[in-house]
């Protein structure tokens, strides 16, 4: 099972959602920040260091704080080993773990483009954003700050992959960046590239990896999801409000 979903939530309010996760016992709470803290050192603490998942419970919360902080960017073991004062191998068990635990999860990188050059490093992200801000020690979620861009990529980062799963769609969710610096968020299949910007108002700059990857020729649809209720289309080029994506996304029309 998966946080709750959007289309889960009556009345669902984004700000909230960004900020405590979607976790019914907290995203409901009337005092979620204490929710959120019990569950990070009761369940991914505590019950993990007692089923024996874990041999030292220090250097796993420094790894899970470090983790935090990064989370949604292309995950580097040899520093997070350094952050954490363990080998790399450590924290290579410790990513495991988390997969294995279905607290977090790698999205792998798509390495088929051939105009420009792949990284081939995935990136991680935890399974909620209310716990990785409980992780990093986050306080305030400003409209206008990166950590909210953030959050709202990880939201519908998790809105996809809940889909995926829910509708039994047994294809690839991935991602794209090139050595140059052009990237894609998330990648559906073959079928459909998606771009996500907290932005309430977008520009043609936002469509730049989108263009770029367009030019593989692979990808049927490119998708830039934002906080512009305008929607846009132009051939192939979607510009759409986030809850206008998600909606077609649940309802199986993407394109």
């Amino acid at each position: 099972m998966f946080p709750l979903t959007w289309n889960e939530i009556s009345d669902f309010n984004l700000d909230r959602y960004l900020r405590y996760g979607g976790l019914p016992p907290i995203y409901l709470s009337e005092f979620p920040n204490e929710e959120l803290d019990a569950y990070v050192n009761t369940y991914l603490k505590e019950e993990i260091m007692a089923e024996g998942l874990i041999r030292k419970l220090p250097p796993f919360s420094r790894f899970l704080r470090s983790a935090a902080l990064v989370n949604g960017e292309m995950i580097n073991f040899s520093k997070l080993a350094n952050d954490c004062q363990v080998p790399p191998s450590t924290v290579t068990e410790y990513v495991c773990l988390l997969e294995d635990t279905l607290v977090g999860f790698l999205l792998p990188a798509w390495k088929e483009s051939r105009k420009r050059k792949a990284i081939r490093t995935g990136k991680f992200y935890f399974f909620d954003p209310g716990i990785t801000h409980m992780l990093a020690g986050t306080q305030t979620l400003d409209r206008n700050s990166h950590l909210y861009g953030k959050s709202f990529e990880q939201f519908i980062a998790m809105e996809i992959r809940a889909y995926l799963s829910y509708k039994r769609k047994k294809i690839q969710f991935s991602y794209w960046r090139s050595t140059h610096g052009y990237e894609v968020d998330f990648l559906i299949g073959l079928e459909t590239a998606v771009e996500v910007k907290a932005s309430q108002k977008i520009t043609a700059r936002d469509f730049k990896g989108l263009k770029a990857l367009e030019e593989e020729k692979v990808f049927k649809d490119y998708i830039l999801v934002s906080q512009d209720p305008i929607n846009t289309r132009d051939n192939n080029f979607h510009a759409l409000y986030w809850e206008k994506f998600l909606d077609n996304l649940w309802d199986d029309r993407l394109a």
